[in-house]
């Protein structure tokens, strides 16, 4: 066990405590707005890292705008923490839970990719093609219905990682404030870590830092689908063998991992045009969406019962 100070990490029982409120808020205020918004660490880190973005940059200049970006909020929170544990252990609570809500986006995730499955069922194609636009970094306006629902399928199962995964498992390891480091790393690969022309020197410190960060969780995502298909009747063989043969085919060393696994449990191909081709299945259609949301609202579910059960066995 890691030794933080009390504030970052109290008693297990205040983070499950932290981590429960959080669900709760993410169910019931699931899309921030106003001040809210204005306030949310995603929305202030991407709007701090794109002012101090140049084009064409060096990695140098990607480096400090990484440190700065990333040191501000950090620091602000760590404050907050600090300042509410010497008050009171309930204002940490509150305080803790929006830090987590903040690092968590399944509800989000879940509501946006059935949205595009209900426009293909009202034959929409327009509306799914625009949704599905804020969910990958590809172009979307000529996508028919297979690869628009093969778009929603690999965010599904990549953002379980980014959004679902890797904060609950830097929570464990270093309480709210690691779920937040966490997020906020994303969030700097999204708003630098491009490959082109413009960006790859200057994301590269921010594409590399997430990463890492997502290293483990990438490859524990591969266990939790296969717990999950288990408890649904997914093919376990189809998932791993899948897994196997395609996990290095993405450019990501990461993304691969979930989105072949995911691919895999149900029987279908995830495709990229010109880039790559998942499994040796069809490619899905506006069904499969369906077993998709299935199978990651079961594995959202295992992971929360093992963080915090694993919070828990800490206090032993």
């Amino acid at each position: 066990m890691i030794y933080l100070p009390k504030f970052l990490y109290p008693n297990p029982l205040y983070i499950i405590a932290s981590l429960i409120l959080a669900l709760i808020l993410d169910i019931v205020y699931p899309y921030h707005k106003g001040v809210f918004y204005k306030i949310h660490p995603v929305h202030t880190s991407y709007i701090l890292s794109q002012k101090l973005y140049k084009p064409y940059s060096s990695k140098l200049r990607g480096f400090f705008i990484w440190i700065i970006t990333i040191g501000t909020h950090l620091l602000i929170y760590l404050l907050l923490l600090y300042l509410l544990y010497r008050i009171n252990f309930i204002l940490w609570i509150i305080a803790s839970s929006y830090i987590i809500k903040t690092s968590l986006s399944f509800k989000l995730l879940y509501d946006i990719v059935k949205k595009v499955k209900e426009s293909l069922y009202n034959n929409d194609i327009e509306k799914a093609r625009n949704i599905v636009s804020g969910l990958v970094r590809r172009d979307t306006s000529n996508l028919d219905e297979y690869h628009i629902s093969s778009a929603s399928i690999e965010s599904l199962s990549e953002s379980f990682v980014d959004g679902i995964l890797s904060p609950l498992f830097w929570l464990i390891i270093f309480g709210p404030i690691g779920s937040l480091m966490q997020r906020l790393i994303n969030t700097l690969d999204g708003s630098l870590g491009f490959k082109d022309e413009l960006h790859k020197d200057v994301g590269f410190v921010s594409a590399l830092a997430d990463t890492i960060i997502n290293y483990i969780p990438a490859r524990i995502s591969v266990i939790i689908f296969a717990l999950s298909s288990v408890l649904i009747g997914n093919d376990l063989r189809s998932l791993f063998s899948c897994w196997k043969k395609y996990k290095n085919k993405t450019e990501s060393k990461n993304a691969g991992h979930p989105m072949s696994s995911f691919a895999g449990a149900l029987k279908i191909s995830l495709e990229k045009i010109n880039s790559y081709r998942l499994c040796d299945y069809d490619l899905p259609k506006k069904e499969n969406i369906n077993n998709a949301l299935k199978l990651i609202l079961v594995s959202y579910i295992i992971t929360l019962i093992l963080t915090i059960a694993i919070i828990y066995l800490i206090k032993l």
